[in-house]
């Protein structure tokens, strides 16, 4: 892997898991009611698809230049030439839309296991729920 790829995903992978922090923080934060963890896991995984898309959409030889990425290599690893600037570029953007195509897996399966905690939850828990919440705004 030449040096640009190599410091493209581990830039990408160090994004990745600011997202994954916040998720699980947010996801024990609501582990009183795992169907809700669940849940705000998959849309945080949703946020961060959306923002790999949109980052992979935006993202333009001139725009690229000025990225993290390259700025961040020192000027002897970077590639030289406009055809190496073009091929640095695509492969950034793949590596983007494979990160997005991973969070959007990570989000359906979140999603499905809160549709799956919801449907074998008993009454009970959920009344336990909506009660402890009525209680907070009386």
């Amino acid at each position: 892997m030449i040096p640009c790829e190599r410091y493209a995903f581990f830039t990408l992978a160090r994004d990745a898991s600011f997202f994954l922090l916040a998720a699980v923080t947010l996801m024990i934060g609501f582990s009183f009611a795992p169907p809700l963890a669940f849940k705000i896991g998959a849309t945080v995984a949703l946020i961060f698809t959306l923002v790999m898309l949109i980052r992979s959409y935006l993202l333009t030889e001139e725009r690229f230049r000025r990225c993290e990425v390259w700025r961040g290599l020192e000027p002897e690893e970077r590639p030289s030439g406009e055809d190496g600037v073009r091929i640095a570029r695509d492969y950034m953007q793949n590596l983007l839309l494979r990160f997005a195509k991973s969070g959007s897996a990570i989000a359906g399966v979140l999603y499905g296991s809160a549709l799956v905690l919801s449907l074998t939850a008993t009454n009970s828990e959920i009344d336990g729920f909506v009660t402890a919440g009525m209680a907070s705004l009386q």
